[in-house]
């Protein structure tokens, strides 16, 4: 695989390292991985925790960017790249109204790629 793009569902994972394993594995030496997903900026109230919803609505499920960093390199990823866009806060705090979970996640861009040479 030279390109695994992902769009808002690691953070649907209870086993995140896993997910990263596994990515690692299937991409060729040279490979990159392209996701956007949210991460957790805050941490999450009770309130937000003990909700189904904001499990399955692509929040409380959310790791930090320190925390998505530690399961890239772990591993074996390099050249990792996360950025938080803070414009995404405001359409985030729809996903559960009432809770404002855009004080407590963002939605990032995260980048890497596997050592080695390209295609």
């Amino acid at each position: 695989v030279d390109v695994i793009l992902s769009n808002c569902v690691i953070n649907l994972s209870p086993d995140k390292p896993r997910v990263f394993r596994d990515a690692f594995r299937v991409l060729k030496p040279g490979g990159r991985l392209a996701i956007a997903d949210t991460v957790r900026t805050a941490d999450f109230p009770e309130n937000i925790l003990a909700d189904l919803a904001a499990h399955c609505g692509c929040v409380a499920g959310a790791a930090s960017v320190e925390e998505l960093e530690t399961m890239l390199r772990d591993a074996g990823f390099v050249d990792i790249r996360i950025q938080p866009v803070d414009t995404s806060r405001e359409f985030i705090h729809g996903w559960l109204p009432g809770k404002n979970p855009g004080d407590y996640v963002l939605s990032a861009s995260i980048e890497s790629g596997k050592p080695g040479e390209g295609k």
